[in-house]
């Protein structure tokens, strides 16, 4: 149904296109910005996919770039801990992506990088990626009230996790 691939420079029309619309960038982390251009494009696949030790990966249903899942290691005494994220192109939610790729990239955090615990922050009203979350088997752990401002709003945060088994 889906893969898993590194950023190419050749991404960079794709990750524009799909990543410069309010709906997919509006629950995201603060430095996921909006508009989304070229030159963010540009930064995120030369440097950003690799920044504090990430693996980030291009997910691809039927052969084409629709969105993106990665995992950033932890430090110090958190170093046995991931946090995990993901989105996808508008025109392919609801579809079991999200689902697939999240399974996915947490086996490979278990399994090739042998992280004990990964961790998702969400803001309340996604509740499109709080299903995802939960078909994976991540179980909210947290509830952070008021904990983040966005454009202007103030948001409570669900912290959702799952440990390897």
């Amino acid at each position: 149904m889906i893969t898993l691939r590194d950023y190419q420079i050749s991404d960079m029309d794709r990750l524009v296109k799909l990543a410069n619309t309010r709906n997919v960038s509006r629950y995201m982390i603060y430095t996921f910005p909006y508009p989304y251009t070229e030159a963010d494009a540009k930064f995120w696949i030369t440097q950003g996919v690799h920044m504090n030790n990430s693996v980030m990966k291009v997910i691809e249903y039927e052969d084409e770039f629709v969105g993106s899942v990665g995992f950033v290691p932890q430090t110090g005494w958190r170093e046995h801990i991931a946090e995990i994220g993901f989105w996808l192109g508008e025109d392919y939610w609801k579809k079991g992506i999200a689902t697939a790729a999240l399974t996915e990239m947490t086996c490979i955090a278990f399994e090739e990088h042998s992280f004990r615990k990964l961790y998702a922050s969400v803001l309340a009203p996604n509740v499109g990626s709080i299903r995802v979350l939960e078909k994976c088997g991540y179980e909210q752990e947290a509830h952070l009230k008021t904990e983040v401002i966005r454009d202007g709003a103030y948001y409570d945060v669900l912290g959702y996790s799952k440990f390897r088994a």
